[in-house]
């Protein structure tokens, strides 16, 4: 029975999300740096160096930016996105059983949820952001007040020579500012929820 198991536990986290680097490396392409399109984006560079823990996983981690999901992360890959000069709420959030659990996110069962910070993007810059669960980077190449927890806004000479091991995830991802602020439909749910238990005075 248990053999039956291991093999329908994993054509169900295979078929429902990005499977992680416990069932094979990257085969991407090796790291090339990335030349904009045209003067008016900024570059990001979205990556995760390769240690035991990221090796181990089963699914990997996803990129929401405001509230769509933009790619998974597994380990020693990383992720080129150009973005329109905006705003933009960054998360990443951990699987589980196949789905990313969005209908859950706001509230008090928000369990996927790992980091969450809002980066602003200028034209013509460049941004490193270093997604590490079991190792933070060295003391210095965290740029201040930029990032959360193991989702870090560091510098270009440490991205440089982690980057250079990493492989590419997906092809570039072009970002468009959002028109207007993107609410998740179920946070009116959970402010609902809210002005109900308060009026019955819980």
């Amino acid at each position: 029975m248990r053999r039956l198991l291991l093999p329908l536990l994993a054509v169900l986290l295979v078929g429902c999300s990005t499977p992680g680097a416990f069932f094979g490396d990257l085969d991407g392409d090796a790291f090339a740096p990335h030349v904009l399109s045209d003067e008016n984006h900024a570059l990001v560079y979205l990556y995760r160096p390769r240690n035991d823990w990221a090796d181990q996983e089963l699914e990997a981690p996803a990129l929401f930016l405001d509230n769509r999901l933009i790619g998974s992360l597994p380990s020693n890959g990383y992720l080129v996105l150009e973005f329109d000069a905006a705003s933009y709420k960054l998360e990443m959030r951990r699987p589980l059983a196949g789905s990313f659990w969005t209908l859950l996110a706001d509230g008090p069962l928000d369990f996927t949820l790992i980091a969450s910070f809002t980066l602003d993007a200028a034209v013509g810059s460049t941004y490193y952001l270093r997604y590490d669960e079991d190792g933070p980077p060295p003391q210095g190449s965290v740029l201040d007040g930029s990032g959360d927890g193991p989702l870090q806004l560091v510098a270009a000479a440490l991205a440089d020579t982690e980057l250079s091991a990493t492989r590419r995830v997906q092809p570039m991802t072009r970002i468009a500012a959002s028109v207007e602020d993107p609410e998740r439909p179920q946070r009116g749910f959970w402010r609902s929820v809210g002005q109900a238990l308060d009026k019955i005075g819980i």
